[in-house]
């Protein structure tokens, strides 16, 4: 079968750094463009590659310019890895779903952007001629929530940043130690800080459990913003500034070698449509403690250990287990680093082109040329 010439949207490939969308806008578009036997990839870029600082720059882009890129490109498909799907177009659209976490809490998002996310992007799915969801959890959203027919939906989970695996190098292992100011025992939250990632449970768990173990310590990983300052406050005010490490952005490498040798990764978020730093955890070993929500249950299976949304006395007593029986921990290494190897970008990006395949055979096209 001859490639196929896709239009790929790459506003979320703008910018310095990329966060969760970002990350797999990256990497599907990495290994697709490994393949030009099946794909022909074009990457439709914003003027200047530059990211978007105003919703109503966004919606130009993807109603209009992205469709004028993709005409001048002449490409067969357009395939939108992030927000919303263009609408004004003939050619045949399939975007991913990653959640409607702001549809069913619009208060998480600020006013400015509220609408779009909450309204509009989810509104723009029925322009699709099809979806891919990052998870089980996100397509029975798509269904319930949206009512949009399950066949015009396809589930392919994220694979794992290859950047993340099992540190051994004792070099490497006490650079990080001395930078990160970690010692035997710590504890790691990596991410975005947002209220819906809990890590004021986080904190307030571990401060239950410091009085046990005094050299413990909690190292957050993640870029400053409005709501870090208020975690920066709290900690200050608990008087735990020794204790819990503001570790700021870090790169993949440094957090891979974090993960190897933390007591675990603690995940208490109370909404995700994947999590994809559960998976980056499970590849390098470290267990993952992980509250007790469905998608965390379709991608951790029995190789996190789960505690109930918002329960901070639940959390601290399962981290005090990990730090204080090592063949339970020892368990969960074993188990988080066999269950990694079921998310493979690779597998993914193949998922991906079958999906395009089956649209454009819908429409009519031969693709056997």
């Amino acid at each position: 079968m001859r490639p196929i010439k896709v239009g790929y949207d790459a506003q979320s490939l703008t910018g310095k750094f990329q966060t969760g969308l970002g990350i797999y806008a990256k990497n599907l578009a990495r290994i697709l463009e490994k393949h030009p036997q099946s794909i022909d990839l074009k990457l439709l870029w914003p003027i200047d590659h530059k990211p978007f600082k105003k919703t109503m720059d966004r919606l130009q882009w993807e109603q209009y310019k992205l469709i004028f890129e993709a005409n001048r490109e002449e490409v067969e498909l357009i395939h939108v890895p992030c927000f919303s799907v263009p609408i004004y177009t003939k050619i045949p659209k399939i975007v991913t779903a990653h959640d409607l976490i702001v549809r069913q809490n619009p208060h998480l998002m600020p006013l400015g952007s509220r609408w779009y996310f909450s309204k509009w992007i989810p509104w723009s799915y029925k322009f699709a001629d099809h979806i891919i969801a990052v998870s089980q959890a996100t397509k029975n959203d798509l269904v319930y929530l949206l009512k949009i027919d399950p066949g015009k939906i396809t589930v392919i989970h994220h694979g794992s940043n290859p950047a993340y695996i099992r540190t051994t190098d004792p070099h490497e292992i006490n650079r990080i130690r001395f930078n990160y100011h970690c010692p035997m025992e710590f504890f790691v939250m990596i991410g975005s800080f947002e209220p819906r990632k809990n890590i004021d449970v986080a904190i307030d768990a571990f401060a239950k459990i410091l009085k046990y173990s005094p050299q413990l310590r909690l190292i957050l990983v993640g870029k400053p913003n409005e709501y870090r300052n208020a975690m920066v406050k709290k900690v200050r005010d608990m008087k735990l500034s020794e204790y819990v490490i503001f570790a700021g952005y870090a790169p993949d490498k440094e957090i891979a070698t974090l993960l190897s040798v933390a007591t675990a990764f603690l995940f208490p978020s109370s909404a995700e449509g994947f999590g994809l730093p559960m998976i980056e955890a499970m590849a390098t070993g470290c267990p993952v403690i992980a509250s007790d929500l469905k998608v965390f249950h379709e991608v951790g299976a029995d190789a996190a250990s789960f505690v109930q949304v918002n329960d901070v006395d639940a959390l601290a007593d399962r981290m005090k287990k990990f730090i204080g029986d090592a063949e339970f921990r020892a368990d969960y290494v074993r188990k988080a680093l066999a269950r990694s190897v079921v998310f493979d970008w690779e597998k993914a990006a193949d998922r991906t082109v079958e999906v395009y395949r089956m649209v454009l055979s819908r429409k009519g096209v031969d693709l056997s040329g």
